[in-house]
């Protein structure tokens, strides 16, 4: 049996961070010890004479392995260009390297199946879902969940979300709108040339799309869209909405049954979530960048209102441990801002007894946090107790001639 003990760290527990050692076997958290660096380590008698691994964290940071519940960056792995597509297999080995040392240890891939592009038709989004179900079971860096978006003006598409629950596919359900004129999109003029750029389009076929998007609104049938949300709670998919900008869209989507508001774009509709008890998830891009892209809500508006509980990377993974401590800045916090990427995202799908905090017991999804430079860096990533991850750096200054730079030879 391997133990792997982690010595002078900095434990990020839920509610405090103490010095300490953390024993690790069997995949699990099996001792917190606090201790001060200043005394001697010696390592517990359960696992003397056991094969052995002692890591120094040299005073660093230790916390959870973060919780990522809205990512899409299998997306942009897939097709990193409009007319590219690339296979499965090589995306998701490009894109768990990145993951492992973002710091991301379980991943819910937000797959969305809306408007019929690239990668995000019915027939791609149904091979994505089932390709990331096999990873599951297979050799992986990281843990692979699903987290299915949902956008309502899809009706052709409701029965394969149907399908893919039934398949038990499906960990994670949003149901979104983003039709012009409200959410996300309230501007319509905005909308279209954030389209046309996105999607390499011109602004008159831009038009043309919004006008379809609000065509096929009509055609919403709103019971199927209730049977649906039955349907997924009561095979224990947690729901969330998405973009809500109005109490009458929280409460029609909590009386659905979502449990999250995810990246409310305007603070009233964020507070009054909260006060309804549901989870208020914000986009650490937003965090990171200190306003959203599309000028709607601040986040950490939200946050100092006390009504901002999940951090979420959306499609920017890089920036969610950096907004992690961007908001501990704020509040004076880290322990409670670690909370937003692990215990709270674990709470809010009911598996915090297993994930999201350093506890005995808990599995071993754990990262070695330094501050270098102005920003958190992950040194090394553990995944159920195995080290998946580690990154080291040359501190030497580069001193031969050959790469220095000047005006002179730059001209």
């Amino acid at each position: 049996m391997l133990t792997t003990i982690i010595t002078n760290a900095q434990m990020i527990l839920p509610d405090d961070i103490v010095k300490g050692h953390l024993v690790i076997q069997d995949g699990l958290i099996k001792e917190v010890i606090r201790a001060d660096a200043s005394e001697a380590f010696e390592p517990p008698a359960a696992v003397a004479g056991e094969s052995c691994v002692i890591v120094d964290a040299q005073g660093m940071y230790v916390m959870p392995g973060m919780i990522e519940l809205h990512c899409d960056s299998i997306e942009k792995e897939i097709s990193p260009r409009p007319s590219s597509i690339f296979p499965l297999e090589l995306a998701m080995a490009s894109l768990e390297k990145k993951m492992a040392g973002y710091g991301i240890t379980t991943l819910f891939h937000s797959i969305c199946s809306s408007d019929g592009t690239t990668v995000r038709n019915d027939e791609m989004v149904a091979r994505i879902i089932r390709y990331v179900g096999r990873k599951r079971h297979a050799s992986s860096m990281i843990r692979h969940r699903i987290h299915y978006r949902y956008e309502i003006t899809n009706v052709a598409g409701i029965q394969q979300v149907h399908d893919l629950i039934s398949e038990q596919q499906i960990d994670f359900l949003s149901l979104m709108d983003h039709t012009p004129g409200q959410g996300q999109y309230g501007n319509w003029e905005s909308y279209r040339k954030y389209l046309a750029a996105y999607e390499q389009i011109t602004e008159d076929e831009a038009e043309a799309f919004l006008n379809q998007l609000v065509e096929f609104k009509q055609n919403v049938d709103w019971d199927a869209l209730q049977n649906l949300a039955d349907y997924a709670i009561s095979q224990g998919v947690q729901m969330a909405s998405h973009d809500d900008d109005t109490t009458a869209k929280v409460d029609y989507m909590h009386r659905l049954g979502a449990v999250i508001s995810e990246f409310p774009v305007k603070l009233e509709a964020a507070k009054y979530a909260a006060e309804q008890g549901m989870y208020v998830s914000i986009g650490s891009p937003n965090i990171v960048r200190g306003g959203s892209h599309n000028n709607n809500m601040k986040a950490m508006d939200a946050v100092e209102a006390g009504a901002a509980h999940i951090l979420c990377s959306d499609y920017f993974p890089a920036a969610l441990l950096p907004s992690v401590f961007k908001i501990a800045e704020t509040t004076g916090n880290l322990a409670e801002a670690v909370k937003m990427v692990t215990y709270y995202p674990a709470q809010s799908l009911g598996i915090e007894d297993s994930y999201g905090s350093i506890a005995v017991g808990r599995t071993a999804d754990l990262l070695l946090v330094e501050e270098a430079g102005g920003y958190p860096v992950v040194r090394k990533t553990w995944v159920g107790g195995t080290l998946v991850h580690e990154a080291n750096y040359a501190w030497e200054a580069v001193t031969d001639d050959r790469f220095a730079l000047s005006y002179e030879n730059l001209g």
